[in-house]
């Protein structure tokens, strides 16, 4: 049987209850990181396209994900950060790592590729938490308030407009405020590290995005150290990969993946990744 093909008992388990996914493969490998109150079910497609190609993956559940809601409560955005540190080292050997991320997973992927310049070959930030929509800004502020960090509360809006799909998240279905609070400040910091990262880049956005906004997605671009792709996803909602243009949006983050496999980009001592003279902006 080709190796991968197989999956582990806890693979299986993560398939089915969005746990950690680790996949065989390589030389090659990649990261693929949740959202906020996410699991490795809204990254899954992607997950499983990366391994046909080859790739070995490591899918994991971010800190203070996994369990219940109240398990966010205290958790800093830095415990998300080493979390995933730590997730990548588990990939050393690999020949090229790539690091994909979906909302608040894109903005911890951009700390790695910042902290970890000659390990990370390319990034691929899904749907990127840069700036949230105006609730969420309000729930930032509201977590800053003693009286108000622990109280969990739900979405009122689905993150997909897939009729086919549930309405419900495919995750936690609440948060406590202060774990908006901490997203916010992970945007801060991730902000002013972007015109220091000149890894390639592809970053999607979803145009019926009602968690974060294709605002700040377009200022993720423009203030990059270098020019990478956006794609803009007109009739998508917040989980880019799941809902109505999910094939798109896999079909663009596997391009960009190859055409870097290709070209040897991001290999030990490889050369940057230049792209055109301004960011690629495709609708």
């Amino acid at each position: 049987m080709d190796p991968r093909e197989r999956r582990t008992e806890r693979d299986a388990v993560g398939l089915a209850h969005g746990g950690e996914l680790e996949l065989p493969g390589g030389p090659d490998a990649a990261l693929v990181l949740h959202g906020l109150t996410g699991s490795t079910v809204e990254v899954l497609p992607l997950v499983e396209r990366l391994h046909g190609a080859g790739l070995r993956v490591l899918a994991p559940v971010m800190a203070g994900h996994g369990g219940a809601p109240a398990d966010l409560r205290g958790v800093a955005w830095t415990a998300w950060v080493e979390k995933a540190q730590r997730d990548l080292e588990r990939l050393a050997g690999a020949r090229r790592v790539f690091v994909a991320g979906l909302s608040m997973g894109a903005m911890v992927a951009c700390t790695l590729a910042a902290a970890h310049p000659d390990r990370v070959a390319g990034l691929v930030l899904l749907a990127p938490a840069l700036e949230l929509t105006w609730p969420g800004r309000l729930g930032a502020r509201l977590g800053l308030l003693p009286i108000a960090r622990e109280l969990v509360v739900s979405k009122w809006y689905s993150d997909v407009r897939d009729p086919a799909l549930p309405r419900r998240t495919f995750g936690l279905d609440g948060l406590p405020l202060g774990a908006v609070t901490e997203l916010a400040r992970l945007e801060r910091h991730v902000d002013a590290l972007l015109p220091r990262l000149r890894v390639p880049t592809l970053v999607v956005a979803a145009g019926r995005d009602r968690t974060v906004t294709v605002r700040g997605a377009r200022r993720l671009a423009r203030r990059l150290g270098a020019p990478p792709s956006l794609v803009v996803l007109p009739e998508s909602a917040h989980l880019v990969l799941l809902d109505l243009e999910r094939e798109r949006c896999i079909e663009e983050a596997m391009g960009f993946v190859e055409g870097l496999r290709e070209r040897g980009a991001g290999s030990p001592g490889a050369g940057s990744f230049t792209g055109s003279a301004g960011t690629v902006h495709r609708q």
